[in-house]
């Protein structure tokens, strides 16, 4: 595995990584807790361990359509409707302007590196969420 990591992980996928793990994290908490709040009291899926079990087995279902992905099956990508970012003028400068590497975004990597980031951080999530519901 961590031959295979080390293949696959490029220097250039860290930020998109974070990005993502970060994004889909607070996308997945607010979720749960949104049903923890407006679900019935007595409704089993209601307690906060049970709802994280669910995302725990989406976010290992994720993974293993992003493994899929790897090994060439042709599934495509589910991808919301976005309006293009345009940077307001005070943001036109910042500190990556005097640094020599260059801000590598998820979008710009190619569709291997994707999917290598989409299961590295369902994978992770799944873990998590799985501590959480033995936890809680």
């Amino acid at each position: 595995m961590i031959r295979w990591l080390k293949e696959h992980v490029d220097r250039n996928m860290i930020r998109p990584l974070i990005y993502k793990i970060f994004t889909r994290a607070v996308l997945a908490l607010f979720a749960a807790e949104l049903v923890h709040f407006f679900a019935p009291e007595g409704w089993p899926l209601a307690r906060f361990s049970n709802l994280a079990l669910i995302l725990a087995i989406l976010f290992l279902l994720g993974a293993v359509i992003a493994w899929l992905r790897l090994d060439g099956m042709k599934i495509p990508h589910f991808k919301l409707p976005r309006l293009k970012r345009i940077d307001p003028a005070f943001l036109t400068s910042d500190i990556a302007d005097h640094i020599d590497d260059d801000i590598v975004k998820f979008d710009d990597l190619d569709k291997e590196e994707q999917d290598v980031c989409v299961l590295l951080t369902d994978i992770l999530l799944a873990a998590v969420c799985l501590l959480l519901a033995l936890l809680l």
